[in-house]
């Protein structure tokens, strides 16, 4: 009898193990990451393999930093890229007022246009709302966009404060490409597999 519970303690760690691979692919998109100014509403971003696109983005976006890789999902590929702007420009000595508020935003690759496809809340001084990378103590940490993993399905994110709408503590976000659309299917910290 202790035998099949250990047994059977093994498949599910096996079950939930593989699960994860299969969610969490080894390609990051801060990798290549890269930082561009916001010059008159417009950032240019130029892209590995040589293609460069310019995008508008509004006035009080300091900048962007972006994956210079585009990732194939479902036969087309996508972008990423971080639009960063002040929390409290408005009062930049009260509350978050040295703060910033990031936006994470997919593009499909259409041509020679990117198409938005989703755009994400990943970082709010505001909100308390922030990615596992951009918290690890490690120097550079805030330019560390290593929470988003890209796979053949879609993307993820790790967090390391945010909530679902329920209020319980998230672990992952996977975004699923679904019909056109990134589903979100969010993962609480208690599903987290244990090491």
């Amino acid at each position: 009898m202790p035998t099949m519970c250990w047994v059977n303690k093994l498949a599910k760690s096996l079950v939930l193990l593989l699960l994860g691979l299969w969610v969490i692919n080894p390609v990051y998109a801060g990798i290549n990451t890269s930082w561009v100014k916001n010059n008159e509403g417009q950032v240019h971003l130029r892209m590995v393999d040589g293609t460069a696109y310019d995008l508008k983005v509004i006035a009080d976006v300091e900048g962007v930093f972006y994956d210079s890789d585009k990732h194939p999902v479902e036969g087309e590929k996508y972008i990423s890229l971080f639009q960063v702007s002040p929390s409290n420009s408005a009062h930049p000595s009260g509350l978050c007022g040295a703060g910033s508020e990031i936006w994470l935003y997919v593009y499909q690759v259409t041509g020679a246009i990117l198409v938005e496809k989703t755009k994400r809340l990943v970082s709010s001084c505001l909100r308390s709302i922030s990615m596992a990378s951009q918290n690890s103590g490690e120097p550079g940490q805030d330019s560390d966009f290593s929470s988003l993993q890209w796979n053949l399905h879609g993307f993820s994110i790790e967090w390391f404060d945010n909530v679902d709408a329920a209020g319980r503590p998230l672990w992952l976000s996977n975004f699923v490409l679904h019909d056109g659309d990134f589903l979100q299917q969010d993962v609480l910290i208690q599903d987290k597999p244990k090491n």
